[in-house]
């Protein structure tokens, strides 16, 4: 291992919480980049001293010096990506891949609300949707947030903090509303999001970090021709495709991961108290 993110189920495997059940000791991480140093018998494609990109085996075990992963999702590291950028990929960058590019189905010209941009999963997707040619609008909870997501590709940026997101987005389109909404935020912003979708909108969720609970107006949906759809948990074939789409936009430079900061592997509890305060752009990484 040279390199492992963070993500929020770290976090909530060892609180116990969000329905994750804590099982005693273990080690966390799923996202991880280094260097292959041996392979089983029946694997080819990856060779030892292959520099890769992976997700650990079962989905855990990556912060750690030595990892175990699958072949099948296990890929090169993209030429001109660092490990440390590497790491922060897999599981943020497949999910806001799978919502917008195989659920959403974005088109050039669509426009596109993203909801928490600072997060790994908003900072991959204002970034897809841009290359994809969609009109974005980003949410962030402070300015100096809204003023990077901007930086990265956003055409707007709201703080959804202290403005009214839905009439902020009635404002910059026109009355129109957005196409799409990314979200893994939950019941805080729900109301705005479903308040935000044009005629024929589509809604897609790849998370609940602050809430569950939504009161949904079928009426609405019906009315407006709306889709509410979530990313589910793919298998590692379906993961294996979203990744290598993604993987191919990291190498041509039309997505960039974001790390907001590095900390040593001896340093795990300061990294995981710096992802709790939630005072972060992008992902939060492990090193050796």
């Amino acid at each position: 291992m040279a390199a492992s993110s963070l993500d929020r189920l770290d976090i909530y495997s060892r609180e116990g919480s969000h329905g994750v059940v804590r099982t005693g000791r273990q080690v966390g991480g799923r996202d991880v980049a280094g260097t292959v140093v041996e392979v089983g018998p029946r694997v080819t494609g990856v060779a030892p001293g292959d520099d890769v990109v992976a997700v650990a085996r079962g989905g855990r075990g990556a912060h750690a010096e030595r990892v175990a992963c699958s072949d099948v999702l296990t890929f090169p590291l993209p030429a001109g990506c660092s490990m440390e950028r590497a790491a922060a990929i897999p599981t943020a960058g497949r999910s806001a891949w799978a919502a917008l590019v195989e659920l959403a189905r974005i088109r050039p010209g669509e426009r596109v609300l993203v909801f928490a941009a600072g997060s790994g999963v908003g900072s991959f997707g204002m970034q897809i949707a841009r290359a994809a040619g969609c009109f974005v609008i980003a949410t962030a909870g402070s300015q100096w947030k809204c003023d990077r997501a901007v930086e990265l590709g956003a055409h707007a940026a709201i703080n959804h903090y202290t403005e009214d997101v839905t009439a902020r987005v009635a404002e910059i389109t026109g009355g129109r509303g957005v196409d799409v909404v990314l979200d893994h935020v939950g019941t805080p912003v729900w109301d705005a999001a479903m308040g935000s979708l044009a005629p024929g909108g589509r809604f897609v969720t790849t998370g609940v970090t602050a809430g569950h609970r939504v009161s949904l107006h079928l009426g609405q949906v019906f009315a407006k021709g709306l889709t509410v759809a979530g990313v589910g948990r793919p298998d590692d074939g379906q993961i294996r495709r979203h990744l290598s789409g993604l993987l191919e936009l990291v190498a041509q430079g039309s997505v960039t991961p974001i790390v907001d900061r590095v900390f040593p592997l001896a340093e795990i509890v300061a990294a995981h108290t710096h992802l709790e305060s939630d005072d972060f752009f992008g992902k939060v990484v492990l090193t050796r």
